[in-house]
């Protein structure tokens, strides 16, 4: 695409609900007029100046739409993940610029995987990530490394067993702290099934169906195994290990997010992936976390 095309793409997606007409994101008037010199638009009713990505995830941007919308189709096609400095490679900018454009797609699929219970058979599991140490040699002087790293966490993730099925991933210091999260994020008509762990014992008393597997026995005993939400673990664990090689702990829900999301449109192709994200990057409102991040300031404080 040239600058133009790609200007009109995001255009015709940000303003579909009128055709792809501009109208005013303040006041929603249609009587807007647009600058000969300027890709910018000012609305007849409010008298505010505004522009395609005004009101969106990407407010305030500097980048050229073109280099953001092949970002949209690097990210996504990154099955494991992308890493910030890969794609500051790829669209020769800034690490900081990559890091922080990264991360408001990651929120924006945040807000894709929230807002609905899961039903049906529900597996859950945690994985740990996060603070890594090498073990002993020997054995007998080996510790458990989930419990001696203070700055490992555990990614609890609830996943629906069938085709086409959601997802939810947050993250714990431990598995035995996710059992209000999982009360709030699943049905209670579901069934649940998890491994051995004793914390998961306290979901009996809000579920009918609830049925444990011994993994030091079988992955698979009786149709009872966790073997979905294994394989959503062993992808943490590839774009751990394999992308990103370290994940910082605050930003680790945001990672989690963009693996739940991956998952669940593993079977979507990439082209329908581009179009789902590109239509929730324009109704995602401005970021209070990632926008002006690098200047130590909040959205909340520049509008004091």
């Amino acid at each position: 695409m040239t600058d133009d095309e790609a200007y009109a793409s995001f255009r015709a997606v940000r303003f579909a609900e009128n055709g792809g007409e501009p109208f005013c994101p303040h006041c929603g008037s249609l009587g807007v007029y647009e600058f000969e010199c300027r890709k910018i638009f000012k609305c007849k009713g409010c008298q505010k100046q505004f522009s395609a990505t005004s009101g969106t995830i990407f407010a305030n941007r500097k980048m050229a739409l073109r280099d953001i919308l092949v970002a949209i189709a690097i990210f996504v096609n990154g099955v494991n993940g992308h890493s910030a400095l890969r794609l500051s490679r790829d669209l020769k900018c800034n690490y900081r610029t990559a890091f922080v454009l990264a991360h408001k797609l990651r929120e924006v699929l945040g807000t894709q995987q929230a807002g609905h219970k899961l039903t049906g058979i529900v597996e859950i599991d945690g994985a740990w990530v996060g603070g890594h140490e090498k073990k002993a040699n020997l054995k007998k002087d080996r510790r458990d490394m989930r419990r001696s790293n203070p700055k490992r966490r555990s990614i609890v993730t609830m996943r629906e067993r069938r085709q086409g099925g959601r997802s939810r991933s947050f993250v714990f210091r431990s598995e035995h702290e996710a059992i209000k999260t999982i009360l709030a994020h699943v049905h209670p008509s579901a069934k649940i099934r998890t491994d051995e762990g004793s914390h998961w014992e306290q979901l009996r008393a809000h579920f009918d169906d609830v049925k444990s597997i011994n993994h030091s026995v079988g992955y698979a005993i009786n149709g009872v195994h966790t073997n979905w939400v294994e394989s959503f673990n062993s992808r943490i664990r590839r774009g751990e290990r394999g992308i990103y090689g370290h994940i910082c702990g605050p930003h680790l829900q945001e990672y989690a997010d963009e693996f739940g999301w991956k998952e669940d449109n593993r079977r979507v192709s990439n082209g329908a992936q581009f179009a789902s994200l590109m239509k929730a990057v324009t109704q995602q409102p401005t970021s209070r976390k990632w926008s002006g991040y690098w200047q130590k300031w909040m959205i909340e404080e520049s509008e004091q």
